[in-house]
């Protein structure tokens, strides 16, 4: 068996049992790699693309699937979220945009871009795929360490935290069953498999934030729709400003002057705080969100308001 072109030294009683205990792991659990499966179908497309395009290895879309289960809304306790599981401070590292609005670590093509860009340098350092892999799993620094302190120039050669111990072998586990799964009993017809719908991407721009309610008028579909087209969207609110919006191909065709209309048409409001009145029951009143009017007015999420406060609404 070979990951990435490397060969994998199964003749090593450890090696074979650590991939054992992975494969046998995840053959029990069909149901977890029929999903698996057929969120592959919709996610593949793009990652297999861009990493042909970076001539990186194919054996590299599995790690998504270990990462995140493709998932975009995954989040690990370390507060790695996204396809790829990037932490806050790699992701940005590597030109993906996070902040309060906006964090493309959700989305998958800008996620897997910047995740071909840091596989290559994490390859490049350690010379070796799997090493590279445990690199990605449990941060650079920490690899070096470890083969400085054991003197081991082998990823299957270190002790390892046990997180790091498994995630190559859950990997090449997810390889040796999702290239052939009819060897496992595991089918899954073609037209039973998730799908990318037909979507295009439109240039909107506006000086006043817009909400998820207009994106989503305008495109004539809910407001569901358009968060799942837009996974970067951390809120049901945009700034102000330049942005690329996928909706239906069938909506695209005039969609950005549909927005900037219903954007013409919203007024700016001065609403004094009255007493007992908090962000939640402002938003109702305007039918506008929380997380808009703090936006309107630079105030932190949860932030204090006060009694006869000037706060600008946007109707």
């Amino acid at each position: 068996m070979s990951l990435c072109g490397e060969r994998v030294p199964l003749e090593r009683m450890d090696v074979k049992e650590r991939l054992e205990r992975e494969f046998y792991y995840l053959l029990d659990r069909q149901g977890l790699l029929v999903t698996y499966i057929k969120r592959a179908a919709r996610c593949n497309p793009i990652v297999e693309v861009i990493l042909e395009m970076e001539e990186l290895p194919a054996d590299l879309k599995y790690v998504p699937v270990a990462e995140s289960e493709l998932a975009f809304r995954a989040k690990s306790p370390a507060n790695a979220e996204g396809y790829w599981q990037f932490i806050e401070s790699t992701a940005k590292r590597y030109g993906l945009k996070v902040d309060g609005y906006i964090d493309e670590r959700r989305d998958l093509t800008r996620s897997t871009l910047a995740a071909a860009s840091y596989l290559k340098d994490l390859h490049e350092m350690f010379g070796a795929w799997p090493l590279a892999l445990a690199g990605y799993n449990w941060g650079e620094g920490n690899v070096t360490r470890a083969r400085k302190e054991q003197g081991a120039a082998s990823y299957y050669d270190l002790y390892l935290p046990e997180e790091t111990e498994r995630y190559v072998f859950r990997i090449l586990a997810l390889k040796l069953i999702m290239e052939r799964p009819e060897t496992y009993s595991i089918r899954v017809p073609e037209e039973e498999r998730y799908r990318l719908p037909m979507v295009m991407e439109v240039d909107i721009a506006s000086q006043t934030p817009i909400s998820i309610d207009t994106l989503a008028d305008c495109a004539n579909v809910g407001a569901r729709t358009i968060r799942g087209l837009n996974p970067w969207m951390r809120r049901n609110v945009l700034p102000a400003g330049r942005h690329v919006i996928a909706v239906p191909s069938e909506q695209a065709d005039g969609y950005a002057d549909r927005v900037a209309e219903r954007q013409s048409e919203r007024k700016r409001v001065l609403h004094a705080v009255k007493r007992g009145e908090d962000l939640s029951t402002i938003a109702s009143k305007y039918n506008v969100t929380v997380e808009a009017i703090e936006k309107w007015n630079n105030l932190s999420p949860n932030g204090p308001i006060h009694f006869g406060q000037k706060l600008t609404i946007w109707k």
